[in-house]
């Protein structure tokens, strides 16, 4: 995360959001042919003042009241904003305000694609109170844009799964933590055991990342619709187990006796799932994906499937990890109950780049038959959104 959003999104930003509502609204005019995000109950602003709108050729405009702001700039970090490429942050344009106070622009056109977006209101970071979609990441909370029109993960006609946040106790941890599960359409209703697919975060997400900003959800809705997957359940744990990311103690945390002790044997009690290595799969994307390595490596026994998105060994081939599972990994009979390993990783991915090409001479050297992917793009959503949408028809066959 850029240091300077990270330090401005320590202001709250509930604050941010009372500050705003008391100032006067003006209904903001919908250009012809375009369609506003969600429904905000845009009332309490004005009339008609939605925001985002995306038009019809993918151009996308923003709105925010604030009257006596100096300057209002547009920041996402998963679409260019300003030209040129920059990772994590993209500093976007400035918005113009009229005589009303309402400030815009009108950005794009965009890709088809679900975006995080804020507004940097006079240096202070806020969401766009007039949006009700937002996710929360490690340093804060973001807005969400839906540009429809991406075939795989748009929201569909189909029959929908059921997302639901539960909380566990850790005896690792010794508290309380937070798991995002996603049960198929007809879960409830149903008797049948299905199999469980573990899906980790990165970095700067939470365990909602992969439904708020991945749509994992809708995909799989998409997938089991077209009965392109199994249905399936989806875990999606919390990979943080304290408030900052420290690469150097990944992989030798608790964050794997919590994974095995706690977060596993809480859902093989509490859902119909298969309890065993032919239905149980995991994959992780950057963090996530050395984590997914730290937990499969030394028990392969539990995993018919592993997915590594933008990631890879950390460390490089000299990685504890690996020299503490030698044995592992030069089982054959290990071997031949994993039906797949994948990777994937954007040409431009220079963060994962390293770590990614030493896991992948490890595994070959250890005599591991991997299906790697190098794809267009780098280390974001719109490459993991897609790894997803390809890896998840390969499980449970």
């Amino acid at each position: 995360m850029h240091p300077k959003l990270s330090f401005l999104r320590a202001f709250p930003l509930i604050a941010c959001g009372l500050f705003l509502a008391t100032l006067p609204a003006r209904a903001a005019e919908a250009p012809a042919a375009a369609t506003a995000a969600r429904d905000s109950g845009a009332s309490m602003f004005g009339a008609g003042a939605s925001s985002p709108v995306v038009l019809a050729d993918r151009r996308v405009t923003f709105n925010v009241t604030a009257p006596e702001a100096r300057k209002v700039q547009l920041t996402s970090p998963d679409f260019n904003l300003g030209g040129g490429t920059i990772e994590f942050v993209n500093l976007g344009p400035e918005l113009k305000k009229d005589a009303q106070g309402v400030w815009t622009v009108t950005v794009g056109p965009l890709n088809p694609g679900l975006f995080r977006y804020t507004f940097l209101i006079d240096g202070v970071s806020t969401v766009d109170l007039r949006n009700p979609d937002s996710a929360e990441d490690l340093s804060g909370v973001e807005s969400i844009l839906r540009v429809p029109g991406s075939d795989f993960m748009d929201i569909k006609n189909v029959p929908h799964g059921t997302v639901s946040q539960v909380w566990y106790y850790s005896t690792t941890l010794g508290r309380h933590r937070r798991m995002t599960v996603y049960t198929p359409p007809g879960y409830n209703a149903g008797k049948d055991k299905l199999p469980v697919f573990y899906l980790l975060h990165g970095a700067g997400g939470s365990d909602g990342a992969w439904v708020s900003v991945g749509n994992a959800n809708f995909i799989l809705d998409n997938l089991i619709a077209a009965k392109k997957a199994k249905p399936m359940i989806v875990v999606m744990p919390d990979g943080h187990i304290g408030s900052t990311f420290d690469m150097a103690t990944m992989g030798r945390d608790q964050y794997v006796p919590d994974f095995l002790n706690d977060v596993v044997p809480y859902v093989e009690k509490n859902y119909r799932v298969l309890p065993n290595r032919a239905n149980r799969a995991i994959a992780g994307l950057s963090m996530g994906g050395a984590q997914t390595l730290s937990i499969a490596i030394p028990h392969l026994d539990m995993f018919s499937a592993i997915g590594v998105f933008s990631s890879g060994l950390f460390a490089g081939p000299d990685d504890p990890m690996v020299r503490a599972n030698a044995a592992a990994l030069d089982n054959p009979a290990l071997k031949k109950g994993l039906k797949v390993l994948w990777t994937a990783i954007g040409k431009n991915d220079s963060l994962a780049a390293p770590g990614n090409a030493a896991m992948l001479k490890v595994l070959k050297e250890h005599g591991f038959k991997v299906d790697s992917h190098t794809t267009e793009g780098a280390h974001d959503w719109v490459n993991w959104q897609k790894y997803l949408n390809e890896f998840t028809p390969l499980l449970f066959k």
